[in-house]
């Protein structure tokens, strides 16, 4: 299990624990279900099986919100994979909000206009913004900022500082992504899993500016924790096919007015319920 902890620095010291118990919720990220993969794009009735059993798993739950963070599906062409994974989404409870956001899968490698444009046909929206119980949350297109489509990833970013300049009266500021900024330090070198060294630093001082406590991603197919800052970049692994020593599974998030923690579950030990 990889778990985490982040405290916001003398704040809310006073608070008491029962406030700090009844304003505390949770949400569940899954990221990368990637149907398609596993069979390399001929059948996808692995995927099936997985997500179903987290769908299961997550509605026992009753989570505030759930979000997937990108690679939906293996072939963005494939009409049958995108249909699948939206059946299975359509099997989580109503009242349970559901946020997705693509992933460099969902496009093709340089995000053409065409894929760009399928994706939004297919689900509304490429990136998101909303307010719960005091915490403003942000969900961003990346792989238009990894392949460097321009005139998107500025429309993106003006957009986003907005947001963020306009939330900080909110208890928390957490981000939703599918590439980590960074796997496990900001300085890392470039690589197929981070955003470029020469776009990371302006977004991670953005980040601190603002106030911003975490960013949840996938992509990695595994998962890593790092921190600049106060700003903690934390990765989680797989739906579909993990790289790491972590099984196939999801993570459940828990914001109190203070603090915000992290656990990662395999499927086959999704706790029945979880206390707060």
């Amino acid at each position: 299990m990889s778990k985490f902890i982040i405290y916001l620095a003398a704040i809310l010291l006073s608070a008491s624990t029962a406030v700090a118990q009844s304003d505390a919720f949770y949400f569940v990220q899954m990221s990368d279900p990637q149907f398609g993969m596993l069979e390399g794009n001929k059948e996808f009735s692995k995927e099936t099986k997985l997500m179903e059993q987290a769908v299961k798993a997550v509605n026992k739950l009753n989570p505030e919100f759930i979000v997937f963070t990108g690679d939906l599906v293996n072939d963005w062409k494939d009409k049958k994979q995108i249909a699948e994974f939206q059946r299975i989404l359509g099997q989580i409870k109503k009242e349970t909000p559901v946020y997705v956001l693509p992933g460099n899968h969902d496009f093709d490698q340089k995000v053409s206009d065409e894929a760009l444009s399928a994706y939004l046909d297919e689900y509304g929206y490429d990136s998101f913004s909303f307010h719960t119980k005091n915490t403003c949350f942000i969900g961003l297109n990346t792989p238009v900022i990894f392949a460097d489509k321009k005139d998107e990833e500025q429309s993106q970013l003006v957009w986003m500082e907005r947001v963020l300049r306009n939330s900080q009266k909110c208890n928390h500021r957490i981000l939703f992504t599918h590439y980590p900024f960074f796997v496990e330090t900001p300085d890392e070198a470039d690589q197929y899993f981070n955003i470029p060294l020469t776009k990371r630093g302006n977004y991670i001082d953005l980040f601190n500016k603002y106030n911003v406590d975490a960013m949840f991603a996938g992509h990695l197919h595994r998962n890593a924790d790092g921190s600049s800052g106060n700003f903690r970049m934390v990765t989680t692994s797989a739906l579909c096919y993990p790289l790491g020593k972590d099984k196939v599974g999801f993570r459940i998030v828990k914001v109190y007015p203070d603090r915000i923690e992290s656990e990662y579950y395999d499927l086959d030990n999704i706790p029945s319920k979880v206390d707060l």
